[in-house]
């Protein structure tokens, strides 16, 4: 194995870099891409967050099945919901929700993966050690922990009022999310963001 220099690494990267814009012009979309809209406040990032709890307890409990070697179906439709939320938290004003979503979703395409190997037969091919590791990690990222109180603070420090309890009432809830589902972009436009 040859090691690279900083300069090569650097020379690849701008070749990359400019193999990936050409890929874009290509396909008729801006050489760079746009920075992703940040739509979702960090209130209303929150009480997703609140709403995406039982998520996580199955995501541990699943988590936990494969590290004892068991491969389970699960029916992901069932969880549909929480995928939206994950999709609207990666529009939201703060890193650290957006980094739920992140993991949050990577979880259900874990999920999806050990589906599709049950339904194909093909679990054999997949090792139940190491997708519990993914797993982990995806756990990892749906953490409620500093970076979200900083993330409270900065929202009270800009707004003068707490994000807790904004969205508690249900229907309130429901009124945020029906507007920020109007604003995310489609899934054409969805090309155009990093």
């Amino acid at each position: 194995m040859a090691y690279q220099t900083s300069e090569e690494i650097r020379v690849d990267i701008a070749d990359l870099t400019e193999r990936l814009r050409q890929i874009r012009i290509d396909k008729g979309l801006p050489p760079d891409p746009e920075p992703r809209p940040k739509i979702v406040d960090i209130a209303l990032s929150h009480a997703i967050i609140d709403r995406m709890e039982p998520f996580k307890a199955i995501v541990i409990k699943y988590a936990s099945l494969l590290s004892q070697g068991k491969f389970v179906s699960i029916d992901t439709d069932k969880l549909a919901k929480y995928g939206q939320y994950a999709d609207f938290l990666r529009y939201s004003t703060g890193l650290i929700s957006g980094i739920y979503g992140m993991g949050a979703s990577a979880a259900l395409s874990c999920m999806d993966r050990i589906n599709q190997a049950i339904t194909d037969g093909t679990t054999d091919m997949l090792s139940a050690t190491e997708q519990a590791r993914h797993l982990h990690y995806d756990i990892g990222f749906m953490s409620r922990d500093e970076g979200m109180r900083h993330e409270a603070h900065e929202y009270r420090q800009a707004t003068g009022e707490s994000p807790k309890g904004k969205y508690d009432d249900e229907a309130v809830f429901q009124v945020a999310i029906d507007a920020v589902r109007a604003q995310i972009p489609s899934k054409e436009e969805e090309t155009l963001y990093e």
